[in-house]
């Protein structure tokens, strides 16, 4: 399938495409399924930070930041640099605060402001120790929903953070690798993961936008890679494409201004991630700004029902997504 990433138009860059979706569905690989390690990637300078579950499909990490504790959400579809948080992380920072005029906007299109821009000296999450990370404070509405507040999430790290620390995420073993810029070198385990089963799919990195070409029901797309998002869904425009019937589902989205709206539910008859048959449950179907923002290429997110359920390891360092095919 010809990928149909070279035509995107550009867009903002710190452009930001998340929905959290209320449901419970596990993200563990199948059982028997043969579990990896990475513990040798020490040798290479990277350090390991254990990933929490609070609640299914949703993965969260623990950091101090210039000494200030914070759980910070991993969401590869949080686009920017840096780390984001709440407002009043500002006073932790000891750099100068600068305003940010345009930060981005959530998946709905709705813009965020009144954010602000400093440097944390330094970063510690696991055993790394990270320094002179950019740090974005701001009012996060969907951190305050009553829908997500039992998180206790104060922020969190996205694409940006993790291309820069060629993290290596592991939905095995729920941990995550980083590597401190300008320390170590880039781990390269392609070979170790495809003699050991896994497919290998590239992803791209477009203005901090994780984004991975895929085929629902036969007709390609590009969606937002997005461990943010506990279920995958797509524009409603694109599910007419895809000749999907709809029904209703009894389940909400929220995106990070806050905002909540219902979904619809269709069965798939196929779903590819780079021409790689996958395993893929119902898919959600809503309405996303991105799809207007990117003249319809960018159709979804492909959230952690289904890269959990397919056992994927997102390496940012080589921008490749490793998967158990179908």
């Amino acid at each position: 399938m010809p990928s149909p990433l070279g035509f995107l138009p550009s867009f903002s860059p710190r452009s930001i495409f998340r929905a959290s979706v209320l449901a419970a569905i596990f993200l563990l690989p199948l059982a028997g399924e043969a579990r990896v390690a990475f513990d040798a990637l020490q040798r290479d300078g990277y350090g390991m930070v254990a990933l929490d579950r609070p609640e299914p499909n949703m993965l969260t990490v623990a950091a101090t930041i210039n000494g200030r504790k914070a759980r910070l959400i991993v969401d590869t579809g949080w686009a920017g640099e840096g780390i984001t948080v709440k407002a009043e992380y500002a006073q932790a920072l000891r750099s100068p605060v600068e305003g940010i005029r345009r930060f981005g906007h959530s998946a709905s299109g709705q813009a965020l402001t009144g954010f602000h821009k400093g440097v944390a000296d330094t970063v510690t999450m696991g055993n790394v120790l990270m320094r002179q990370v950019p740090v974005y404070c701001g009012n996060i509405p969907s951190l305050q929903a009553a829908s997500t507040r039992s998180l206790h999430a104060d922020g969190f790290i996205g694409s940006g953070f993790l291309s820069t620390c060629s993290a290596i995420i592991d939905l095995h073993n729920l941990r995550v690798y980083l590597r401190p810029p300008g320390t170590g070198r880039r781990a390269i385990i392609g070979g170790a993961m495809k003699a050991q089963g896994f497919a290998e799919v590239p992803f791209h990195i477009i203005q901090t936008n994780c984004l991975v070409a895929v085929e629902i029901n036969g007709v390609p797309g590009i969606m937002v890679v997005d461990t943010g998002a506990t279920l995958a869904g797509v524009d409603e425009r694109f599910a007419l494409q895809m000749k999907a019937k709809s029904r209703i589902a009894h389940a909400l989205t929220i995106d990070a201004a806050g905002i909540e709206r219902a979904t619809k539910l269709t069965t798939l008859s196929s779903f590819r991630i780079g021409g790689v048959n996958v395993r893929a449950p119902d898919l959600r179907i809503g309405s996303y700004g991105f799809y207007d923002a990117t003249h319809g290429k960018i159709v979804g997110l492909l959230g952690m029902d289904i890269l959990g359920h397919n056992g994927t390891i997102i390496d940012f360092g080589q921008r490749k997504l490793y998967f158990y095919p179908l």
